[in-house]
């Protein structure tokens, strides 16, 4: 029921939005992220991530770039991806995405022919929760925002510098003012796997 009033109250300044193709984008994010970690590339991550995660993201792939290692997601799938959490308020719209996922999780060191040195190469089920956030006054655009690739507030394609400006118009679109952006990323226990309570 609290989803569901969350997602009204979201329509009710926004009749643009649509959870089904907001569920389709943020699928889409999460493999832009996955793809940005395991290839030790942020810059890949920075068109969907609020500023305060991305740096978290950024400074935990310079650890493994200065030791050498890569984190391997290997057969990386999501299996289901719900909506668990809306709200609206004065200030924000925030919505949580749970993701069901699986893959094999290891650290290779790339200095000793690629030898493993944490996790397995078994595929294991895993559980994570994206709350995606922007301002409350911000509203859908016709031809896609920031999970579309493109700059939600001029439209040109998104092309943004380390801080998050468009290098078209020249905002700071990655501050959530404008779209949506991913601003915390929850671990769930493995025992929370297929036991939630969803719509």
């Amino acid at each position: 029921l609290e989803l569901q009033a969350g997602l009204e109250e979201i329509h009710l300044h926004d009749p643009q939005f649509d959870p089904a193709t907001f569920v389709s984008e943020v699928n889409k994010a999460f493999f832009v992220i996955q793809q940005a970690w395991v290839d030790r590339q942020p810059d890949l991550s920075r068109r969907v991530m609020a500023d305060g995660i991305w740096q978290q993201h950024r400074f935990q792939i310079d650890q493994y770039l200065g030791a050498g290692k890569q984190n391997v997601l290997e057969n990386l799938a999501i299996q289901n991806t719900y909506l668990v959490g809306a709200n609206s308020d004065e200030t924000y719209d925030t919505i949580t995405v749970r993701f069901f996922a699986n893959c094999a999780d290891y650290d290779i060191d790339l200095n000793d022919k690629n030898k493993v040195v944490r996790g397995s190469k078994r595929v294991e089920d895993w559980t994570e929760d994206w709350a995606f956030q922007r301002s409350s006054n911000a509203v859908t655009k016709p031809g896609g925002g920031t999970l579309a690739d493109k700059c939600p507030n001029c439209g040109a394609p998104l092309d943004l510098d380390i801080s998050g400006v468009c290098s078209y118009c020249k905002v700071a679109v990655m501050s959530g003012a404008y779209d949506w952006v991913l601003s915390r990323i929850e671990q769930l226990p493995s025992w929370e796997y297929g036991q939630s309570t969803l719509p």
